[in-house]
């Protein structure tokens, strides 16, 4: 397992925070460890938008059209126009003009995402990530009951997760992603995950593989996470034997820089004979 010189040497200062939208992290849980470190060739779909954010300008619309048509032909032939038809007219036209620009705004969103997407399949840059999950954030990678198999399968209950309400259906976690780039800035954006029922999703400190665009070097843009239950323990089992491995600090080196020498004439000495 290759390990990224980003995540031996992060730096320990907080990330910063950047509100980002969340479709832009798309998150796949793979079928294998291998298969998180192989560059990608394809893209997870982005999450939809809300039915409403794309057609409730038109929801509104249809009714204003009517209204005002009903007044101009009222007028025209000399027929009172009731006071709350001229509020309800005026009040959908404000709706329509509102929720215009919501669609407009998503429309925008999702050209920047198309070009994000493209980007990152041209030149992708793998960094290092972390995922922070709602009310976790004290527990580490082991702080979890769960069982994971090698096929990313899980058994047994999550711990951590009492809060979260069982459903059948797949479980959605939304989360704090925090990327490590190769530069050594560190982002944290919101992120959402989608478990499929019986897939062994992320625990709370978790490693992930982070892909980026090389020209969005603070990773901002499109991002593709990773994850795998079995390479986030090896990758975890690995960074912990190098620790254990590193040589311990040696302890005469506070007493040469406090000026303390080992011998007798030395006036910093505070040993008998040292005088």
């Amino acid at each position: 397992m290759a390990l990224e010189p980003a995540l031996v040497t992060a730096p320990a200062g907080s990330p910063r925070v950047r509100r980002l939208p969340e479709r832009a992290v798309l998150v796949e849980l793979s079928g294998s460890a291998d298969a998180v470190e192989t560059d990608p060739e394809s893209l997870p779909e982005h999450a939809p938008v809300a039915a409403w954010r794309r057609w409730g300008w038109a929801v509104a619309f249809v009714p204003t059209v009517a209204l005002l048509v009903y007044q101009r032909l009222a007028t025209g032939r000399g027929w009172s126009v009731p006071e709350a038809v001229v509020v309800v007219a005026t009040v959908g036209l404000l709706v329509t003009a509102l929720l215009a620009l919501v669609r407009y705004q998503d429309d925008r969103v999702a050209a920047g995402l198309a070009r994000g997407r493209a980007a990152l399949l041209a030149a992708p840059v793998r960094a290092t990530g972390t995922l922070l999950l709602p009310g976790d954030a004290a527990a580490g990678p082991t702080a979890d009951a769960t069982a994971g198999t090698a096929d990313g399968t899980r058994t047994g209950t999550p711990a951590g997760r009492g809060t979260r309400a069982a459903t059948a259906g797949p479980e959605v976690l939304r989360s704090t992603l925090v990327v490590t780039t190769a530069s050594g800035a560190r982002t944290a954006r919101p992120a959402r995950v989608v478990v499929p029922t019986g897939a062994a999703g992320p625990r709370p400190g978790d490693p992930v593989a982070v892909w980026h665009a090389a020209d969005d070097a603070e990773a901002t843009g499109v991002l593709l996470v990773r994850y795998h239950r079995a390479w986030a323990d090896d990758l975890v089992a690995t960074l912990r034997g190098l620790t254990d491995a590193a040589p311990p600090e040696d302890p005469s080196g506070d007493r040469a820089a406090d000026g303390r020498g080992e011998r007798p004439e030395n006036p910093a000495d505070p040993r008998q004979g040292a005088e």
